[in-house]
């Protein structure tokens, strides 16, 4: 069988969410014994780096040049599957092209531009609002990565449930594990593409209310105003002004973007990992955080509580300010309980691993 991945966004320079997604299931599938009975076609617009341009020989390259900015996907992708269709295409991120195999697989990492539309740009809204439409309309094989979202997905969509199948996302456990790290001063951190769905607003206000009580503590927010495509997220001007006006405004730091390789020790150096998002498809960080044995704050949102597990963190309503103050405050002076939470969350973290992933993903792909 020939199966062909949609591999732009694994190939990308700058990886956040789901572009680390496309990475790791790509190469965790070159790894897998059960692929290599399969011709497989890696499609992107530029050359394949960062280790995707390695693997096995039935591995192959298939760069399809495309100069205009946009629409790789729906116009030269199709021009592809058109000219030369793989038995089976697989795209990694929420959208089909035109013309697409009969047997195709997408996945929707989440369906939050619906229910906060706010949270994004118009363009963005209208542009998922269309492929996901179309996603369901066509049939294809949906894949996404909790409960929670399979439900909405129905819900919101129509979408058949045996159409769609969850296969949760992994962890690089060689990369996130406990890193000895000694701060100049204690920290709460956060990690992520930062957007008005990801609530910080709410963790500055938090962070302000117990800031007098420890007065070494530091809030770092590490992640990226950009979003898919380049596009700028929603919320950075609300969210700087927030920082900017803050009496502790000294004591909040903006990061930018953070490599992968230096996310362990920032992870392992915190006091607490706070997730504090009013919607989240998967949540990702709270569980790289617990594997590099951080304790760990999250909003009771969602998918979080059906991802990180019940017990492995402190839960607070992500309207609730002061309940995100109390939850630090319990952490920051209980030494007995952030030793459980951080042994509770060594163990759910050893839960998730990429090739768990990639093995549901191949079955998905070659069982029709």
């Amino acid at each position: 069988m020939h199966i062909g991945i949609e591999a732009s966004r694994a190939n990308r320079p700058v990886k956040t969410g789901v572009e680390w997604y496309a990475w790791h299931v790509i190469q965790q599938l070159k790894a897998l014994p059960g692929a290599a009975k399969h011709q497989w076609s890696l499609y992107s617009n530029s050359p394949l780096q960062g280790g995707l341009q390695s693997g096995p020989a039935n591995w192959k390259e298939r760069r399809l040049s495309w100069p205009p900015r946009y629409l790789w996907t729906q116009a030269r992708l199709s021009w592809e599957m058109r000219r030369r269709p793989s038995d089976v295409l697989f795209v990694p991120a929420h959208v089909l092209p035109v013309i697409s195999p009969k047997k195709s697989v997408v996945t929707v990492h989440d369906v939050g531009f619906k229910r906060f539309p706010e949270a994004y740009k118009k363009i963005q809204v209208a542009y998922h609002e269309i492929t996901t439409r179309d996603i369901v309309r066509r049939n294809a094989r949906i894949i996404t990565v909790s409960e929670f979202c399979k439900r909405e997905i129905v819900e919101l969509y129509g979408a058949k449930p045996e159409h769609i199948f969850v296969t949760p996302l992994g962890l690089d456990h060689d990369r996130y594990r406990p890193q000895t790290v000694r701060p100049e001063k204690p920290y709460l951190l956060f990690v992520g593409r930062v957007d008005k769905k990801k609530n910080l607003i709410t963790l500055v206000r938090a962070f302000e209310l117990v800031a007098d009580e420890f007065p070494h503590l530091e809030l770092k927010i590490a992640g990226t105003f950009s979003g898919p495509a380049g596009l700028s997220t929603t919320g950075a001007k609300e969210l700087m002004e927030a920082i900017q006006f803050s009496p502790y405004q000294d004591r909040i730091d903006m990061l930018g973007y953070v490599k992968e390789e230096e996310k362990p020790a920032l992870l392992s150096g915190a006091s607490i990992y706070i997730q504090p998002s009013i919607y989240e498809g998967f949540g990702l960080p709270p569980l790289e955080a617990m594997a590099c044995g951080t304790p760990t704050i999250c909003a009771d949102s969602t998918c979080l509580p059906e991802v990180v597990g019940e017990g492995n963190a402190l839960f607070f309503d992500p309207k609730d300010t002061e309940a995100l103050a109390s939850a630090m405050r319990r952490i920051l002076s209980e030494p007995t309980l952030r030793e459980d939470l951080i042994q509770r969350g060594l163990a759910r973290a050893k839960q998730f691993a990429w090739n768990r992933t990639a093995e549901e993903t191949l079955r998905i792909l070659e069982t029709w």
